[in-house]
């Protein structure tokens, strides 16, 4: 379960993104460039899954990546970024298969960018729509 609330976490976009500040016009989306490391968390006493993404600008001005988790066998979680104002920041993952829950699902996430830190909270949801079948938080920062 730990495994897939990861892949609901952080910065890139493998499909087009959204024109919301893109990061071609050196709007907010900008900031969302490069490297970052992180893990996301079930509950506070959870010790969090690792991951990495890599985010770069597309020719169009919209944001693309991958997130790769760093402690298991897992394809790549393409992240659409929906908007970036301000500090704020949400994007959607997926559709990709949960190995901890054995089904394919769509992730949101909701973070706040401070410097080189992004932190917020996820959700995954079945392809299909529905509720929540997880949920939790992240943490990651801007590496070389």
């Amino acid at each position: 379960m730990r495994t897939s609330l990861c892949a609901v976490l952080v910065v890139a976009a493998c499909a087009r993104g959204e024109k919301t500040g893109t990061a071609a016009g050196g709007g907010p989306a900008q900031k969302l460039v490069g490297t970052w490391e992180g893990r996301s968390y079930r509950q506070a006493a959870d010790t969090g899954i690792p991951w990495r993404t890599i985010t770069s600008v597309a020719p169009d001005g919209s944001l693309r990546g991958t997130l790769m988790f760093t402690g298991i066998a897992a394809g790549p979680v393409p992240i659409r970024v929906r908007e970036v104002t301000g500090s704020k920041v949400v994007q959607e993952l997926g559709p990709y298969h949960s190995p901890t829950l054995d089904r394919d699902v769509i992730s949101t996430s909701t973070g706040e960018l401070k410097g080189d830190s992004l932190t917020g909270e996820f959700e995954a949801r079945s392809v299909e729509g529905g509720e929540v079948l997880l949920k939790g938080t992240f943490r990651a920062k801007r590496v070389s």
